[in-house]
């Protein structure tokens, strides 16, 4: 049944029934539907994987669904400039994976948890610099962009979620990396480059949206 993008409960019923409850990531175990970069392979046995949440915010304005996403800093020492989600490394503090998440997202971006209701999680993706990712879908109310750490986040924008769950728009890219040819997916969206492990973790919502 094709999805009215327009109808905030319509879409809202559809993603919680597809997806995994936030509880499904409880532990850093790989499960059976983890994803991986295009350059892995699921045999590998990388034990020292670092656990990292991110936090998929969706905010309906204006008659349609939004995917908050984030630029990160150019003084970032890994990943400078690159397209993601608010998010980051697991702490010892942390409660929860979803916690580790909608901590970050505050720290970074100034989303409390108050404004976010989690509808579940997403299959977990491996990097190939050694994260294994853990993605939680939220709803947003009552927020307005800004930017707690601009050390971390040089700039905070929206793309339609529409936009985000059609496939067509993926595609595969190659990069020259470290001597050798690396592919990943990337999906453009005017002058952002959505690509990596933020462009895998939003087809692998467009793959299970469609199926």
């Amino acid at each position: 049944m094709k999805v009215n993008f327009s109808k905030k409960e319509e879409v809202i019923k559809k993603i919680k029934g597809i997806i995994h409850p936030t509880y499904y990531h409880s532990n850093f175990a790989r499960k059976s539907d983890t994803t991986f970069d295009l350059n892995l392979k699921q045999n590998r046995t990388i034990v020292n994987l670092h656990p990292a949440s991110v936090l998929i915010p969706l905010q309906y304005e204006n008659s349609i669904w939004q995917v908050i996403l984030t630029r990160r800093s150019m003084n970032m020492k890994k990943h400078s400039g690159q397209i993601s989600f608010p998010g980051g490394k697991f702490e010892d503090e942390d409660k929860s994976l979803d916690g580790t998440a909608l901590r970050e997202a505050f720290e970074e971006i100034g989303l409390s948890s108050i404004n976010v209701s989690l509808l579940g999680s997403l299959p977990s993706h491996e990097t190939v610099t050694g994260f294994r990712i853990f993605p939680f879908i939220g709803v947003v109310s009552g927020y307005e962009i800004q930017i707690n750490s601009p050390g971390e986040v040089s700039e905070v924008f929206k793309v339609p979620l529409e936009f985000l769950l059609d496939r067509k728009r993926y595609s595969k890219h190659l990069v020259k990396w470290n001597r050798e040819k690396r592919s990943f997916l990337a999906v453009p969206y005017g002058p952002y480059y959505i690509w990596g492990a933020t462009a895998r973790i939003l087809y692998n919502l467009s793959k299970i949206f469609s199926s």
